[in-house]
């Protein structure tokens, strides 16, 4: 871990920001009490707060260390013993297995905090800027030093594996990138040969080799799977770039071309059975199609 003075020199902290900070003195304790309770609020918007607070004693307990933090927040002594402290309370948060996303949401939720408190004392003056600008630096410090505390313990767990280990998590970790790529590249091909059957198609409709009404369908279908297929292509590669794949592009995919098949059919009377079966598996995706969205759309 760096010292206070590397630290400091990270952010450009200089003289004139130990003198902002030194004219908040009053402001941490003025407000501690409203920060605790504005911050719970807005934790409780958080999915799965219960598991981290899960409940009154704890949250008691909590809004305690909060208030502490903040009222030393403007302390002014920003030495080797404030910095433990801060490496402390990340350790902390390791050990309960908060995500780091938590602690950089709320870090950004007490900017906003701070600001509307200084607007209201200062107004857009000048001196709030100054100041806002010291508080900005030091939050950032404190951000910084608390996630150390994760990446120290990563790299704990990864030391503490044997060398054949580590490179089978790294063999591993390049095989899983090495299919991923296969799985884009599979795609797209998937579509470039889409595109190449709905000109073909096309072709034949113009040609008179198929029936409009039938050939009508058939591209209206083929078009269905495509977009379907774009859909899978884009949320894999956000699931690269680290997002998260959605169950329900798969299902669209199968939508897609069962909604076909049943477009195809219904130039088919005499296959009425056959229409009712696919139309039944159509109405079961679609069921399971919204049941998914329901439940991505209340964790998101």
């Amino acid at each position: 871990m760096e010292s206070i003075e590397e630290l400091k020199a990270y952010y450009n902290w200089g003289m004139e920001d130990e003198e902002n900070l030194r004219k908040m003195r009053d402001f941490g304790k003025k407000y501690s009490a409203e920060f605790v309770h504005e911050l719970h609020n807005y934790l409780a918007t958080f999915k799965d707060v219960e598991k981290y607070i899960p409940n009154e004693r704890v949250l008691k307990r909590h809004g305690e260390k909060l208030k502490n933090w903040f009222e030393i927040l403007f302390s002014g002594e920003y030495d080797a013993k404030y910095i433990k402290f801060l490496y402390r309370i990340g350790e902390v948060h390791v050990k309960i297995g908060l995500p780091p996303h938590y602690m950089t949401a709320t870090m950004n939720f007490i900017r906003r905090f701070i600001l509307e408190k200084l607007t209201h004392e200062l107004g857009c003056s000048k001196t709030r800027d100054k100041i806002m600008s010291s508080v900005e630096k030091l939050l950032d410090l404190n951000l910084d030093v608390m996630l150390s505390s994760y990446r120290e313990e990563e790299l704990k767990l990864y030391l503490a594996l044997g060398k054949y280990q580590r490179i089978l998590i790294e063999g591993i970790r390049r095989i899983s990138y090495g299919f991923d790529i296969f799985i884009v590249l599979a795609l797209l091909i998937s579509g470039l040969f889409l595109i190449s059957w709905i000109v073909y198609e096309m072709y034949m409709i113009i040609n008179g080799e198929m029936l409009l009404e039938k050939g009508v369908l058939s591209l209206m279908g083929a078009v269905l799977i495509l977009y379907a297929v774009s859909e899978l292509l884009d949320g894999e590669i956000k699931r690269l770039r680290g997002g998260l794949l959605s169950l329900k592009m798969f299902v669209s995919v199968a939508l897609a071309a069962v909604i076909r098949k049943v477009l195809i059919l219904s130039l088919s009377p005499e296959k009425i059975t056959e229409i009712l079966a696919i139309s039944g598996l159509l109405l079961s995706l679609a069921v399971v199609y919204w049941a998914i969205h329901k439940v991505e759309a209340k964790s998101s």
